[in-house]
C-alpha cells in the first residue's frame, strides 16, 4: 500500500467515527439556560423591592394613596355582579372577528403565489367561516349603533 492510500483509509475510519455526547453535555446548557432564566427575574424583583423600600419608606400616611380609583373615578359604585349590556359583548366579538381577519389575511396574502389553487381554497373556508361570525353579529344587532 502506498501513503496516499492509507491517508484515505484513515481518514475514512476517521469520518464513520462520530462522536458520542453525554447526558452532560446535554443537560448542562438547559440547567445553566433555567437558572439564568428564574434567577435574573428574581434579582430584578428583589432590586426593584428594596430600592422601592428604600425611596419611598414604608409609611403610606397619605390616605390619597389607598384610595380605590377605577378609570379616573376616585369612588366607584355598583358592584361586581352588577349586569352589563350584550352590546359590549357583541362589540367585542366584531372587534375579535375583524382583528382575525386581519391577522390571517395578511400572511395568506405574503404566501399567496407559493401555494397556487390551494391557497384559494383555504381563503375560501376561512370566509365562510368568517362571514358565518358576521352573519350571527348582524342578526344579533352589533351593527346597529342606533340600538
Amino acid at each position: 500500500m502506498d501513503v496516499a492510500s492509507t491517508a484515505v483509509a484513515t481518514a475514512a475510519n476517521a469520518a464513520v467515527v462520530a462522536p458520542t455526547s453525554s447526558v452532560f453535555d446535554t443537560v448542562y446548557p438547559l440547567t445553566i439556560l433555567v437558572l439564568l432564566s428564574l434567577s435574573i427575574p428574581l434579582a430584578l424583583l428583589g432590586i426593584n423591592f428594596f430600592l422601592a423600600r428604600w425611596a419611598v419608606g414604608s409609611n403610606n400616611t397619605n390616605p390619597g394613596k389607598i384610595t380605590q380609583v377605577e378609570s379616573g373615578i376616585a369612588n366607584s359604585f355598583g358592584s361586581a355582579q352588577e349586569k352589563f349590556s350584550i352590546k359590549f359583548y357583541l362589540v367585542a366579538m366584531l372587534f375579535l372577528a375583524f382583528d382575525i381577519e386581519v391577522a390571517f389575511l395578511y400572511p395568506w396574502a405574503i404566501h399567496f403565489n407559493h401555494g397556487g389553487w390551494e391557497m384559494v381554497a383555504i381563503l375560501a373556508v376561512f370566509l365562510v367561516i368568517l362571514e358565518v361570525g358576521y352573519v350571527y353579529l348582524y342578526r344579533k344587532g352589533a351593527f346597529d349603533w342606533d340600538k
